[in-house]
C-alpha cells in the first residue's frame, strides 16, 4: 500500500523505466452518492502496488505515466477507468491496451476479468468484492488481495490475448479500438428535472401519483447527497413507486405501504409524509404531463438500406464466427443507412464505422447495400 507522496514518487520513478504497466481503479458508486476514485492499482512485470487516493491528494506522478507514449498501459475495460481518472484528476492515457476489447475480438466466451483469470490462470475471483465499499479504511486484507489480483495477471493476460489476435489476423482491429480510448474524457451529466421518469414503471402512473413520485425523488436525492450515500440505500425505487400510488398521510399508512422498510419509516417517516403531501398539493394544472414522442414519418428507402446492411453484417459475422453486434453494432449500421454513401470518401466520412469494420464487411459491399437501388436501376437503364 502506498499512502505517502514520497512513496508514490519513488514508485512512479521505477515504473517510468518500464515499457508497460497494468492499471485499474476502484470506486464506490454502489455505496456513495458522490463517486470518486478510492483506490488505484498499478503493476509492472516487477512491481505491484495499491495507491490510496484518500491519503495522497495529488496523484500527478500517475498521470505522467499514463501520458507517456513509451509506456503501454494495460486496462481491463478501460472506458470507465479513463473517464473517472479524467474527471477526478484531469488525466488522459496514451498507448492503451484493453484486455476486455482484446478478449471480445478474440472470440473469448467470457470477457469478464474473473472468467479470463479462471480460464488462463486458474484464479478464482471472489465476487462478493465486486460491489464492495472501497471508501472504507482500513481496507480488510481480503479486499487488498482482491484489488491486487485485478492487475497482477493483466500483463501476462495481455500477452496471451495478443498472441491469439495475431493468429486470427485481428490485432489491427484491436489496435484501432485501443487508439480510440485515448480520447476518452469525462462528460458532465446534463441536469435533468425529469430524472424521476426514468424509474421503471413511473410512466404508467397517473399524473397525481407522478407528482408525488417527483417530490419523493427530489427528497431522496437531497438526502442521499447530504449523507453521501447511494440513493437506493436511502430508499429503493420500488418503495417510492408504491408510496406514489398509495400516497399515505399517516405513519401507520406509511408503515403499511409494501416495500417500505421499517428502518426507513423510523429514520425518515415525517420527511416522507411531507414529500407525499407536497405532491398531493400540486395544483391540477401544474401536474406532470408526459410528452409522447412524435413518430417519425416512414422512410421505406432507409428501412430497405438498413435491412440490406444487416444482412451483409450477419453474413460476415457468421463467416468470422462472431456475434453480429460485435462485428458491427446496429447503431453503426443505422448511421451508414442514414448517410446512404455512394463513394468510398462518403463512407469514410461516417465516423461511427471503424476502418476494420469497413474492411471486414467490404467497402464495395457496404456501398451496394447502402445505395438507393431504384436510383441505380434508373441510371443503368
Amino acid at each position: 500500500m502506498v499512502a505517502q507522496r514520497t512513496a508514490l514518487d519513488e514508485l512512479a520513478a521505477k515504473l517510468a523505466t518500464r515499457t508497460r504497466i497494468a492499471f485499474d481503479t476502484e470506486a464506490a458508486s454502489f455505496h456513495r452518492y458522490v463517486d470518486r476514485v478510492y483506490l488505484v492499482q498499478v503493476s509492472s512485470d516487477e512491481e505491484l502496488a495499491l495507491i490510496d487516493p484518500l491519503a495522497i491528494e495529488d496523484l500527478q506522478p500517475l498521470g505522467t505515466l499514463l501520458a507517456d507514449e513509451n509506456i503501454e498501459v494495460v486496462f481491463h475495460d478501460a472506458d470507465y477507468d479513463l473517464r473517472i481518472l479524467n474527471r477526478d484528476y484531469g488525466f488522459a492515457a496514451r498507448n492503451v491496451f484493453d484486455t476486455r476489447i482484446a478478449a471480445q475480438l478474440a472470440g473469448e466466451e467470457s470477457v469478464g476479468l474473473g472468467g479470463l483469470l479462471a480460464k488462463y490462470f486458474e484464479v478464482a475471483v471472489n465476487k462478493k468484492f465486486q460491489r464492495a465499499d472501497w471508501s472504507r479504511r482500513p481496507l480488510p486484507d481480503e479486499m487488498v488481495a482482491y484489488a491486487a489480483d485485478d492487475t497482477r495477471y493483466l500483463l501476462p493476460l495481455r500477452d496471451l490475448l495478443q498472441t491469439k489476435l495475431e493468429k486470427m489476423n485481428r490485432l489491427d482491429w484491436a489496435e484501432e479500438e485501443f487508439r480510440l480510448l485515448e480520447d476518452r474524457r469525462w462528460t458532465q451529466p446534463v441536469d435533468d428535472n425529469n430524472a424521476y421518469l426514468r424509474i421503471k414503471g413511473a410512466k404508467a402512473l397517473p399524473r397525481r401519483a407522478l407528482a408525488v413520485l417527483r417530490e419523493l425523488y427530489g427528497w431522496r436525492e437531497n438526502t442521499a447527497s447530504a449523507l453521501d450515500r447511494a440513493p437506493f440505500r436511502v430508499l429503493g425505487n420500488a418503495a417510492m413507486l408504491n408510496l406514489a400510488r398509495a400516497a399515505p398521510k399517516t405513519l401507520k399508512r406509511l408503515s403499511d405501504t409494501p416495500g417500505v422498510p421499517a428502518s426507513a419509516v423510523r429514520r425518515y417517516g415525517h420527511d416522507l409524509l411531507q414529500a407525499v403531501a407536497a405532491g398531493l398539493s400540486v395544483p391540477g394544472k401544474e401536474l406532470p404531463k408526459l410528452r409522447r414522442p412524435t413518430r417519425p414519418e416512414a422512410d421505406h428507402a432507409y428501412d430497405q438500406r438498413l435491412e440490406r446492411l444487416k444482412t451483409l453484417r450477419n453474413r460476415r459475422a457468421k463467416e468470422n464466427n462472431m456475434e453480429p453486434g460485435l462485428i458491427c453494432p446496429n447503431g453503426t449500421l443505422q448511421a451508414v443507412a442514414r448517410a446512404a454513401p455512394e463513394t468510398i470518401e462518403q463512407l469514410e466520412a461516417v465516423t461511427e464505422m471503424r476502418q476494420w469494420q469497413r474492411s471486414v464487411l467490404g467497402a464495395a459491399e457496404i456501398l451496394e447495400a447502402a445505395g438507393n437501388l431504384k436510383r441505380k436501376r434508373r441510371a443503368e437503364s
